[in-house]
């Protein structure tokens, strides 16, 4: 996967200019395909009037007049009652299950399952689309979760770098400095770890992290011949730092 460059734009802007986008899209459309695109986007956005609008302009003589219709009066007809909301998730789940991802998609959002629908294209590959569905449509607890499974994803695809810009867009920066260790990157990690704990933003569960980072901070001072500050970073290495900070004081003396 590529990582697009305003993946990590915050998400507000991002849904700002998407629905700019959008506007241009729906006013510069000459065919059937675009306005489909438009009638998608908006119903993934948890949008109704505007899609429904969208599918009543198909010409008469349209081979899509019946199908459009149909859909334009199943948006409009959309209800929050139990029996409703549990239909339009069985239709999506077998729509999915037969090849129709995105029309299955497009019914969760309109019963407000973007959550459900973010998954399904994760699940079939499709990381684009999901992406842009989480940063418009999903609240920042489902965003985050969710964009920690790419972050791994774009490491298992050996895209260390665009998972590190990722990690640390999501405040994710245990992540991105244990990717970046294992990128041979600690000249990096250990700046990054530092500045976090300066500013408060370490997380605490992630202390074996940093004193991994610091650890392979102190090795690196040893390889400049630079002990003095090898032992600074053993002794915010824990365990292993206390270790390493005692053999090199034997070797010195």
């Amino acid at each position: 996967p590529f990582l697009r460059l305003d993946t990590i734009q915050d998400n507000e802007s991002y849904a700002k200019d998407q629905m700019k986008t959008l506007s241009v899209q729906e006013n510069c459309r000459v065919s059937y395909k675009h306005r489909q695109h438009c009638v998608h986007r908006h119903i993934l956005l948890g949008h109704t009037d505007k899609p429904v609008q969208l599918l009543l302009e198909v010409e008469q003589d349209s081979a899509n007049f019946y199908l459009d219709s149909l859909r334009a009066s199943l948006i409009s007809s959309v209800s929050d009652s139990e029996v409703a909301q549990s239909t339009m998730k069985l239709v999506a789940t077998n729509l999915i299950a037969n090849d129709h991802l995105l029309e299955g998609c497009q019914l969760l959002c309109l019963i407000k399952k973007a959550v459900d629908a973010c998954r399904y294209m994760q699940n079939f590959h499709h990381s684009s689309e999901a992406i842009w569905l989480a940063k418009v449509a999903l609240n920042p607890e489902e965003y985050t979760e969710m964009m920690r499974y790419y972050v791994d994803q774009l490491v298992n695809k050996g895209s260390r770098h665009q998972a590190i810009l990722l990690a640390i867009s999501l405040g994710a920066y245990d992540k991105a400095a244990e990717i970046l260790l294992a990128t041979k990157l600690v000249t990096i990690a250990a700046p990054l770890v530092e500045a976090c704990m300066e500013g408060g933003k370490w997380p605490e569960q992630a202390d074996e992290t940093r004193e991994r980072v610091f650890v392979e901070y102190a090795k690196y001072m040893v390889s400049l011949n630079n002990i003095p500050a090898a032992l600074w970073y053993c002794d915010k290495g824990g365990e292993r730092g206390k270790t390493l900070g005692e053999e090199l004081k034997l070797c010195a003396s």
